[in-house]
């Protein structure tokens, strides 16, 4: 039989031709993904001029006390119930057809954009109001806020 093997030598890499292989490995890297780079930079330095950079290294360097600091806080009696809604907000927020929400709104900023157009010192006589609904934008309002009402009063 054949004489065991106890010493194995390791091909070793002098310095620096390892330090060479990663300087070229990092050097590829960065030209692979210059443009992620250049925008990290960019987000870093405006971090660093609103002190939002300066306000994350202390968070990170005194972690401890800070989530101490935060528990602390949120266990006061005053944030129970934001607490205790919490699940129900999430709950309602995956519900929400934020699609439609958005075209309310917009039109919600319409109207009231018309709204300040408008002078607020003039009189509305039963006669206009009348007469108002033979135009199609009011009527159309008026229209879908009765849907609206409807929907609402819905068992």
């Amino acid at each position: 039989m054949g004489k065991a093997i106890t010493n194995i030598k390791r091909l070793e890499i002098p310095k620096e031709e390892q330090l060479e292989k990663d300087y070229q490995e990092v050097k590829q890297a960065l030209a692979e993904n210059k443009d992620s780079i250049l925008t990290a930079i960019e987000l870093l330095k405006a971090l660093n001029e609103g002190g939002t950079l300066d306000t994350a290294r202390a968070l990170v360097h005194s972690k401890k006390d800070a989530l101490g600091y935060v528990v602390n806080e949120i266990s006061k009696e005053t944030y129970s119930p934001l607490l205790e809604n919490l699940p129900e907000l999430f709950y309602l927020l995956v519900e929400l057809d934020v699609k439609s929400i958005r075209e309310v709104t917009n039109r919600l900023n319409s109207g009231v954009e018309e709204m300040q157009k408008a002078d607020l010192n003039d009189r509305t006589s039963v006669f206009d109001l009348a007469k108002s609904l033979r135009d199609p934008e009011i009527n159309r309002s008026i229209t879908m806020m009765m849907q609206f009402l409807k929907g609402m009063g819905r068992e």
